[in-house]
């Protein structure tokens, strides 16, 4: 019997006929073609594993066999596609129960619930939770094991925060249980009284499925108001309506970059609001364009490019009366008097709506601008830092052939902890040809942030490794111990040459 035949029946008797595939054309569909200059290739099998003992045994006959897996639930990241052959898609999405303790605020998610669909049970029972930047669509466990940032970090915190006691499958098949689950079934309490090993887990941006399988977790949940949100429109013109007497949206305009940080300081000092971030010209544009097409983004765009300040800085602020009418009036005059410290007034969103930061339903519309685009540049540490790198940053796209003028726009700032850790992201739209070049921008960018002293992040362990601590050996003798086959996400979660 050949190898491929051995190891698909070995699967087979995990899962059950219905749940695994060798089929070209469906594991075509669990491939993608993007990304750090790899064409990623086709997975050998695709398994739909039913519960935790159900991931523990396909580990084990991958380790049997010496072949790699790949975990993944709602596919949003390249990191989740195949650079080795003969390698098992661990399709998680069968895995999706999910458990809500309203009493003591926090759910427990398998790797297939989407963070809308958290977000729309928690909000029944009077909760909420951090939709991240990256779409309603993605996975909760996903999203809070591999980076999970978004605005609302403003309010809940970075996913380090959020997550609570965890289930996890080593790859060499053992569940570790952190936290309170390790002493028994509640999953209330990350920290302790058992171990509590998420740095290890995470870190800052996770392993990318390089480090075992995430089969349960407990992320907290924050109180909502008590209005409900309304759907609203016709598709691809829909929206949520907010309660307008307990939230909106306020904009304000600062005459520079500087200025505008510094109010966002200042807002941050006060605690205002659930969520706090600039409004980079392209968004505003991709806004406009919702639901009209991408010629109409061009008009758009162009109309932008010849009339907006290019050292202007929007900050758009959502105010929440998370207890009470009187805190959003209480909030809105706090938000008036800054405004008015700094020479400038606040605008209040005529109907109070959403579409991108409750869900991020349209996460997906950037996508339309190009064939192509990348974060060249990610750093997280105070919004001073990443001014820092900003103006350096745009000097070096300026070097990059890109599909469009971008009228040299800063990019994306926005505050996590109410203003104690800042974020900044330059994205870099190209077409599927120039997809070289930006991986060699994002390489200069981060040599740049080395030599300044600024932390960087979504960067390969072996080039950061020696400027923090030599965390790159830490992390290889750790998968000494727990991975000495290397089959989970080779060569994650480092990117290159790891054997």
């Amino acid at each position: 019997m050949s190898l491929d035949r051995e190891v698909y029946q070995a699967l087979e008797s995990v899962v059950g006929k219905e749940n695994i595939s060798d089929d070209p054309a469906i594991c075509e569909a669990d491939r993608v073609v993007l990304g750090r200059g790899k064409e990623f290739l086709r997975p050998a099998w695709v398994v739909l594993p039913g519960s935790t003992k159900d991931v523990q045994q396909i580990i084990s006959i991958c380790n049997k066999y010496k072949v790699p897996f790949i975990p993944f639930s709602t596919f949003m990241c390249v990191g989740c596609s195949p650079i080795h052959p003969n390698t098992v898609a661990m399709d998680l999405k069968r895995m999706d129960r999910l458990e809500i303790d309203e009493k003591n605020m926090y759910a427990i998610c398998e790797p297939g619930v989407t963070l809308a669909a958290l977000q729309i049970e928690a909000m029944k029972r009077g909760l909420w939770f951090m939709v991240t930047a990256c779409g309603g669509q993605a996975s909760v466990v996903a999203s809070n094991c591999s980076f999970g940032m978004g605005p609302a970090s403003y309010r809940h915190g970075p996913p380090y925060r959020r997550s609570m006691a965890i289930e996890w499958v080593l790859p060499d098949g053992e569940v570790l249980n952190l936290g309170t689950h390790s002493l028994g079934p509640d999953y209330f309490w990350g920290e302790g009284p058992g171990p509590d090993l998420r740095g290890l887990l995470r870190g800052l941006l996770g392993p990318f499925g390089g480090l075992g399988v995430v089969t349960k977790m407990a992320v907290k949940l924050q109180p909502w108001v008590c209005e409900p949100v309304i759907p609203s429109g016709i598709s691809p013109n829909t929206t949520q309506l907010l309660p307008a007497s307990r939230m909106n949206w306020y904009t304000m305009r600062l005459p520079t970059w500087e200025r505008g940080i510094d109010a966002m300081y200042e807002i941050a000092h006060n605690e205002l609001g659930a969520m706090l971030t600039n409004a980079p010209a392209i968004f505003v544009a991709v806004n406009r364009a919702r639901g009209k097409g991408a010629g109409f983004f061009w008009e758009s765009w162009k109309e932008l490019g010849e009339t907006m300040d290019r050292n202007e800085h929007w900050i758009r602020v959502l105010l929440v009366g998370f207890t009470s009418a009187k805190q959003l009036a209480y909030e809105e005059k706090v938000l008036e008097d800054i405004a008015a410290d700094f020479d400038t007034t606040v605008r209040a969103a005529r109907v109070p709506r959403d579409e991108s930061f409750l869900i991020c339903a349209d996460t997906i519309c950037a996508n339309f601008v190009t064939e192509h685009f990348t974060s060249v540049e990610l750093c997280h540490d105070s919004l001073d830092c990443c001014l820092k790198v900003s103006p350096s940053t745009v000097e070096l796209v300026k070097n990059c052939p890109a599909a469009f003028d971008d009228y040299g726009y800063y990019g994306w700032l926005y505050m996590q902890e109410l203003g104690h850790i800042g974020y900044y992201e330059r994205l870099t739209f190209s077409n599927l040809e120039g997809e070289q070049e930006l991986t060699e921008l994002a390489r200069k960018c981060t040599q740049r942030d080395i030599e300044m002293g600024c932390p960087t992040s979504w960067q390969d362990p072996n080039v950061l490794g020696p400027h923090w601590l030599n965390y790159d050996e830490m992390l290889r003798d750790v998968l000494k111990v727990y991975d000495p086959n290397r089959i989970s996400n080779p060569p994650r979660p480092f990117d290159i040459g790891l054997t």
